[in-house]
């Protein structure tokens, strides 16, 4: 845990984000080397040893410049009229009312070959106008009033506009850039958000709105900005893997880590192109030519998440890797904590908290405190801890997200990297949480660390093969290196998972046994007490009503005080089957994933009975302590009322006066001990 001691107080501590001074890109001759040999090689097997092209980014920039003239040469003549003839008016109006892609070409060839209109005119324009001035003339005064007309009819059918102000460093400003101000109709708006949440998930139109480096709330925990920290903190290199991302929230997550990180503990941003094929990004080496430290490279096939991130590992070059999702917005003195836990331990594996940005619109929002919990389905989840007095000490987490973490290189390469053999992504966060607490190291999350990140309900992209079997198969090779006998919990709430070919996992068994890991039961009953297990269940399984061959269900719901229904018994591998799957625990609580079930919510209908409903587990005994009676009844303790089925038609349970009817009577699947529950 982080004490800050007068020893931690010491050196430049944090550089607020106005003190940041971005530097100039590397020159080829003082760029990093890019490629770390023992990752490069690892890459290359997991890659079946193809070809792994490198962006060429700033040459290609320039290739795509010098082509532009050709462009330029043409509108030439346009341009003159316009800035000569019409004066600085016209020139201001045209660029502000066509400041998009169309025209983005000659924007970019006058900027770069001139320096600047002013500078174009005088050394160009007026020149020629002494020649062909009245030709130039005639032309301008047509296209003049072409453009008056566009310009009136603008602002008097239509006042709906979209304005944003820039707010950022204007050297950093983007080729593309947001739309400062587009004209679009109340109808093309719902249309183009319409599309852009079919495309990416969220509003990505919304964000083409938006400055790319725009200002955000500070949203760390009391007593964070008050911390400093060495001078001498590692270099980071942040790897960002992405596929047909939304350029613009790309370009956010770029420039947050530029804007708000000190030079010197930037190493480089390598952003890894896992074979996108959107023609949204074919501007992307034009964006990042423009920003220091900056690098693309792209896999030569679709590989998902885990064998792109080993790739960007391979071609980065830094002490410190920070692994950041394609869509979050960095936060003010974000790396300073991550870096500093890695300085201390370099077995140490720190995560930020994960603020929430709206996926609609785009709102950021600070998260409380958590750290990352999982049940026996493998399903990730965030519990919130109350820390204290001292709200800048890191919170021991579980397990990681998985999704934005550091880790010192040589550690990362020390305790195996990341399975190779799993595929896409899912289930690789909880594979290396085991590994890291197991085998020696630990991790943390820091509520002085802040990221924000969008969150979307699916995934916007496909991948090759099921889904749901790649998924079920990455936790499958997990459980069966690292859960011992516990295992079995896992596949009774995942029983599709047994019969799917794993592939060869003795690689990762032998992993295990070098770096002298734990058990899992240590890692239970250290990091998660209230998980139950075998030892600490009297009965587990569906939960049934003889006479109605009907079983207790969530029907999927998870939110405290959602409602628990009864639903036909489902046979293991249909799919539904989970949500009849509980644990009834030594501790007396029905567990349903991280839920137990509650008995404090009234029923509106009916004030003299109670519903019944989830409320996350607390341990604490009351609303969620049940006696499963040697009659089969289950009888809530506090009100001693029992579990009742109502009418099979609205499918609702409830707590109504034991009667010893059929209604009253369940069956668990198994039961492990019996139990007079004399202590009741």
């Amino acid at each position: 845990m982080l004490e800050p001691t007068d020893e931690s107080k010491l050196g430049e501590g944090h550089l607020l984000e106005d003190d940041v001074v971005h530097s100039t890109p590397l020159a080829p001759s003082q760029a990093p080397a890019g490629d770390d040999p023992a990752l490069t090689s690892h890459v290359t097997s997991v890659l079946e040893g193809e070809d792994k092209p490198e962006s060429e980014g700033v040459e290609d920039a320039k290739k795509a410049v010098a082509d532009l003239k050709v462009i330029g040469n043409a509108l030439r003549v346009i341009f003159i009229a316009q800035c000569s003839s019409l004066g600085v008016f016209m020139k201001e109006q045209f660029v502000r009312h066509t400041n998009n892609e169309h025209l983005l070409p000659v924007r970019i060839f006058i900027k770069q070959r001139y320096g600047s209109f002013t500078k174009w005119s005088e050394n160009h324009a007026q020149p020629f106008l002494k020649t062909h001035g009245k030709i130039v003339y005639g032309g301008g005064v047509i296209i003049a009033t072409w453009l008056i007309f566009f310009i009136l009819v603008s602002l008097l059918f239509d006042q709906n506009y979209l304005e944003h102000s820039y707010e950022g460093n204007p050297d950093l400003e983007p080729i593309m850039g947001p739309f400062y101000k587009r004209h679009v109709s109340k109808s093309e708006q719902k249309k183009l958000k319409d599309n852009a949440m079919k495309k990416h998930r969220f509003n990505s139109f919304l964000s083409d709105q938006t400055p790319v480096n725009r200002n955000i709330p500070d949203t760390r925990s009391e007593g964070c900005a008050d911390l400093l920290y060495p001078h001498n903190l590692p270099k980071a290199s942040v790897i960002i893997v992405f596929h047909n991302e939304a350029l613009t929230v790309l370009l956010r997550t770029v420039h947050s880590v530029i804007n708000r990180t000190p030079p010197h503990l930037l190493h480089e941003i390598v952003l890894v192109d896992d074979f996108s094929d959107s023609g949204e990004l074919k501007t992307l080496d034009l964006e990042i030519a423009k920003l220091p430290k900056t690098r693309h490279v792209r896999l030569p096939k679709r590989s998902g998440l885990i064998k792109a991130r080993l790739f960007g590992a391979a071609k980065s070059s830094g002490p410190v890797m920070v692994f950041l999702d394609s869509h979050c917005e960095c936060n003010k003195g974000w790396l300073e904590p991550l870096l500093f836990e890695v300085y201390k331990d370099r077995s140490t594996v720190p995560s930020p908290i994960i603020d929430i940005i709206e996926f609609d619109n785009f709102d950021y929002l600070q998260a409380n405190p958590q750290v990352g919990a999982f049940d026996w389905s493998f399903t990730f989840y965030w519990q919130e801890l109350n820390q204290g007095e001292n709200k800048t000490l890191p919170l021991v987490a579980p397990v990681m997200a998985g999704g934005l973490f550091a880790i010192d290189r040589s550690y990362f390469e020390e305790i195996g990297t990341y399975d190779t053999e799993m595929n896409i992504w899912g289930g690789e966060n909880m594979e290396m949480s085991f590994r890291v607490w197991m085998c020696g190291g630990r991790l943390l999350s820091l509520p002085c660390s802040r990221v924000g990140h969008i969150f979307r309900s699916a995934a916007p992209y496909s991948f090759p093969g099921d889904q749901t079997l790649i998924l079920f198969r990455n936790y499958a090779r997990a459980v069966e290196v690292w859960l011992d006998e516990h295992k079995e919990l896992f596949y009774r709430f995942v029983p599709l998972a047994r019969d799917i070919d794993i592939g060869d996992i003795s690689a990762r068994v032998s992993l295990r046994k070098r770096l002298k890991c734990k058990s899992f039961n240590w890692y239970l009953e250290n990091f998660l007490p209230m998980l139950p297990t075998e030892k600490r269940l009297l009965a587990s399984g569906q939960i049934m009503n003889p006479k109605t061959k009907q079983c207790v269900d969530t029907l999927g719901r998870r939110r405290a005080n959602d409602t628990v229904n009864h639903y036909r018994c489902l046979p293991k591998r249909e799919i539904g089957y989970t949500n009849q799957v509980w644990m009834y625990s030594k501790r007396y609580e029905l567990i349903s994933l991280e839920n137990c079930l509650d008995a404090s919510v009234p029923d509106p209908e009916d004030m003299s009975w109670k519903r019944i409903a989830l409320y996350p587990c607390h341990g604490l005994g009351g609303n969620q302590k049940w006696y499963y009676s040697p009659t089969q009844q289950i009888i809530h303790n506090e009100s001693q009322l029992c579990l009742t089925v109502g009418d099979p038609r609205k499918a609702k349970l409830f707590l109504t006066k034991c009667d010893g009817s059929a209604n009253q009577i369940f069956t668990f699947t198994n039961i492990y001990q019996l139990d007079d529950f004399d202590d009741l």
